[in-house]
């Protein structure tokens, strides 16, 4: 029940909003049509009765229009299944669209990327949107579909079964017992013991298939993270260090993969002698109202085809079992993930007036750490002020400098920033696969900013790049730290905000040009209030006040 509240509260954005008529609208084609196949059916059923009469009885003048009217069945057929097939991964590529947006929205806002990275759980959540998403969507589609089709098998075909069926009578104890459609019953009570033992054999698969993806997620997260740090790696020869690293992950995976093989084997040796035993059940059912010479030969073959859709209707649970897992596997990841984003506390407003930037008693703890781990922390800054946070390293300058942009959820006190743009500068900047243009103006388009890029690139001292600007390639690995550096610089230089957070941001520079950076910014952006965190001693003149932090 768990897993059906979930699933609830996962489509429930999508599926019950007021302008989803067209996805309901083609839920309906995709199960019309795979209703008109189960329709189709019954009259190809009683198409078996005649053509094995017909067959029997030696009447060769009515085989061919029995076989042309087979040839028109299978062509509606074909024409419902390739339909209901092309409308199905329409509907499953726009409900993937809304569910992955929806969750990309809730995850991109408030900050809630950085902060669930601070928390262990949940893991790999690219995964759980790029993967878990369309399996759901697909998985759900499929299932649903199928379910009514089984549904629809037991409606159609369980009135034929049962008139075929007549009355089975026999002794027990002396007393006479009468059972009015018995293939029917027996259909069910064959159909539900298979069931419950499938359950019972194949009930460990769930946990096992979560254990699963988030094994390959880990997996792939760490090749990932192995390519994205190619050189670094290089330069260490921590080559076979990291053969051992994807050789632990692969562990994992084969441990797992090991476990489920020997819980599908089970299941999958258990449907084999089922399916084995439903291809001749029928026949042995009905035998006995062939030899009593009740029913004909063609009848017998219209009761077997009925008796296999019957069951077929009853197994729906059985036939999907492996599935039904993977699909509950799939609605567990995704509604850890989104519980997780919906259990993250709001993040505390500063108050934003006036110039200047106050902090009152500022207390910041660690993620999961209840003491703070610095001094309660006060300041006042004016427009044009240059703050420098000095303390031994780990103290939390990089935790306070994180509080006071809005990122870091953990502290106690009081924040009061000035009316304008907040830009925080980390020593390493995000440079996404993109055009050049792209990463300056980032994160605002290149048609949004009226700026001259060419000698703003030359301003920060790329003057080399001003003819690569439309130029997409993967520039964190194109360009070295110093570099990359000056392009966050450059980013600065074009939004102009109001309070600039600097955390070693020139770490990779040499001084000279370290020092034409910070003059630049200076003379660009004389009103902004700057406050940093640097360990080079030469660029201390740029500040006009320092602030010793010491631990809570």
């Amino acid at each position: 029940m768990q897993t059906l509240r979930r699933f609830f509260w996962l489509i429930r954005p999508y599926w019950f909003s007021r302008t989803q008529w067209f996805a309901w609208t083609l839920l309906l084609a995709v199960l019309g049509l795979s209703l008109a196949i189960i329709y189709i059916g019954v009259f190809i059923n009683q198409w078996n009765k005649d053509f094995y009469d017909a067959l029997t009885a030696f009447e060769t003048a009515k085989i061919l229009p029995l076989s042309i009217q087979y040839l028109a069945y299978m062509a509606l057929v074909v024409l419902c299944v390739s339909s209901a097939g092309w409308l199905r991964k329409l509907l499953l590529i726009r409900w993937r669209r809304h569910l992955t947006e929806q969750l990309q929205e809730k995850w991109l806002r408030e900050h809630n990327l950085y902060r669930l990275s601070l928390s262990v759980q949940p893991d790999n959540p690219d995964q759980r949107i790029a993967e878990d998403c369309a399996m759901l969507a697909e998985k759900s589609i499929d299932l649903l579909k199928n379910f009514v089709m089984n549904m629809a098998k037991i409606i159609a075909f369980v009135g034929i079964l049962w008139e075929i069926s007549g009355t089975l009578s026999f002794q027990i104890a002396g007393q006479e017992v009468v059972i009015h459609g018995y293939l029917v019953w027996l259909a069910l009570f064959y159909t539900l013991l298979c069931s419950l033992l499938t359950h019972w054999i194949g009930r460990k698969l769930h946990p096992l298939n979560v254990q699963k993806q988030q094994a390959e997620a880990n997996f792939r997260r760490t090749l990932l993270r192995l390519h994205d740090n190619a050189e670094q790696v290089a330069f260490y020869r921590g080559e076979e260090t990291e053969k051992h690293r994807l050789a632990t992950y692969f562990a994992h995976i084969e441990r797992n993969w090991h476990a489920i093989m020997g819980r599908e084997f089970r299941l999958e040796t258990f449907s084999a002698a089922y399916l084995r035993l439903t291809n001749i059940l029928p026949l042995f059912a009905v035998m006995p109202l062939y030899l009593a010479k009740t029913i004909t030969f063609g009848t017998m073959m219209q009761a077997r085809s009925a008796f296999s859709s019957v069951q077929d209707g009853f197994g729906w649970f059985m036939d999907f079992y492996k599935r039904i897992m993977e699909w509950a596997a799939c609605v567990q990841r995704l509604a850890e993930f989104n519980e997780s984003l919906a259990q993250l506390p709001p993040l505390p407003t500063p108050i934003i007036q006036g110039r200047t930037l106050v902090c009152d008693a500022l207390q910041v703890a660690l993620p999961h750490q209840p003491q703070p781990c610095l001094a309660p922390f006060s300041c006042a800054l004016q427009p044009g002020d240059w703050l420098q946070l000095q303390g031994p390293s780990g103290i939390g300058k990089s935790a306070l400098l994180r509080t006071l942009a809005g990122l870091w959820p953990a502290y106690a006190g009081k924040i009061s920033l000035p009316v304008g743009n907040v830009l925080f500068l980390p020593q390493k900047s995000y440079l996404p696969f993109a055009r050049l243009d792209e990463l300056l103006c980032y994160p605002r388009r290149p048609i949004e900013i009226q700026a001259d890029l060419g000698q703003l690139l030359q301003m920060v001292g790329l003057a080399h790049l001003s003819t690569q600007l439309e130029v997409a390639r993967d520039w964190a690995l194109r360009l070295s730290g110093g570099e990359q550096q000056r392009i966050a610089f450059a980013r600065l230089l074009l939004q102009r905000p109001q309070v600039i957070f600097c955390d070693e941001n020139t770490n990779q520079l040499d001084i000279a040009s370290a020092r034409h950076l910070f003059s630049l910014l200076k003379q660009q952006l004389p009103e902004a209030i700057v406050i940093a965190v640097t360990h080079q001693a030469e660029l201390a003149d740029f500040f006009n006040s320092q602030y010793v932090l010491q631990r809570g």
